[in-house]
């Protein structure tokens, strides 16, 4: 029997957004960026970036103990094994961690996913991207390009909506574009986005962390620098009508932003070029843009019934990625 371990980067939509995933059966999940081990100082000093930056730490496997044991506890000896790890996750990070899993667990296949494009990655930061191949069975880029530059496997991100999501009863009868994320490099496109849709009297609730006070703008009205769930997140965009996806620099990866307004059934203004290349794509629900001036008062006006197909949302779905993960498993022997 096939079981399959997860250890998430400790963030709440990583969590919820696998919900369809770590409810199947012989599924299980710690959503810790130090698995098991968080709330223990001597670990956190052990593992933190200060100390590390200066020389690898020794003797960590003492912390990685309590991963083995969580899988072994919960399988039997002739299991077959896969580990999910994604980046984030500080273990993910550590050559000792995987040879130690290696060594004391039989039958056991090991997966890197990003969840981001590399160059904003943990194993970028941390300097281990080069060696993600040599480590891992598999590893899962979610921008092509990424995939084609480092050799990775592709697969977008996992995501399945809420089954409880009631898109009559949750929906705002006006129409409503959100967005929440950083500010990073998409701040001017944001604002001048925000400014094109109010000026067509549509109703605007924009989130947006780490801009700096002097950059702050429309203050009233866009919330700047408060932190939300990623719970509060979904409250939001099943009330909205649309949602806006600017993507950082020239990535080809389909952002969380897509995957939601896919599996919810909204409108998106994207600045992915790419995204007409997938089989979700609907020109009626999404438009490319690559100003504020390409958005108008039809797009909104127009095919107010929003619903993808069923094949379109299974893109990004649990089922589709475990069929993806089969296949590569496979091919790597």
């Amino acid at each position: 029997m096939r079981k399959l371990f997860v250890l998430g980067n400790g963030v709440d939509w990583c969590e919820i957004s696998l919900s369809k995933l770590i409810k199947r059966e012989n599924v299980y999940m710690l959503n810790e960026k130090l698995p098991l081990v968080k709330n223990h100082k001597v670990a956190r000093i052990h593992f933190s970036n200060k100390l590390n930056k200066h020389f690898d730490v020794p003797f960590k496997s003492i912390w990685f103990r309590s991963v083995k044991k969580y899988i072994l506890d919960n399988s039997d000896r002739n299991d077959e094994i896969v580990l999910l790890v994604f980046d984030w996750n500080v273990f993910g990070g550590e050559k000792q961690f995987v040879r130690y899993i290696r060594k004391k667990i039989k039958n056991i296949r090991i997966v890197y996913i990003f969840t981001n494009i590399v160059k904003g990655s943990y194993a970028i930061q941390k300097k281990y991207v080069e060696k993600l191949n040599e480590w891992y069975d598999v590893v899962f880029a979610f921008d092509p390009i990424d995939s084609e530059k480092y050799g990775f496997s592709y697969s977008p991100l996992i995501y399945d909506s809420d089954p409880a999501y009631d898109k009559e009863k949750d929906e705002s009868n006006e129409d409503m574009v959100f967005y929440v994320g950083q500010a990073k490099d998409r701040l001017n496109g944001l604002l001048s986005c925000y400014e094109k849709l109010r000026s067509l009297g549509i109703i605007c609730d924009f989130h947006i962390a780490n801009v700096d006070e002097d950059a702050l703008k429309y203050q009233d009205e866009i919330v700047y620098n408060k932190f939300i769930t990623y719970s509060e997140a979904v409250d939001c965009i099943r009330k909205s009508t649309c949602l806006v996806d600017v993507v950082q620099g020239d990535s080809a990866g389909l952002t969380i932003k897509t995957c939601e307004a896919v599996c919810y059934d909204k409108k998106l203004l994207t600045t992915n070029k790419h995204v007409i290349e997938y089989p979700f794509y609907d020109s009626r629900f999404i438009r490319v843009v690559e100003s504020a001036d390409d958005i108008d008062s039809d797009f909104f006006s127009l095919n107010r019934d929003v619903h993808y197909s069923e094949e379109g949302k299974r893109y990004f779905s649990a089922d589709r990625f475990l069929e993806r993960l089969e296949n590569e498993l496979i091919k790597n022997g």
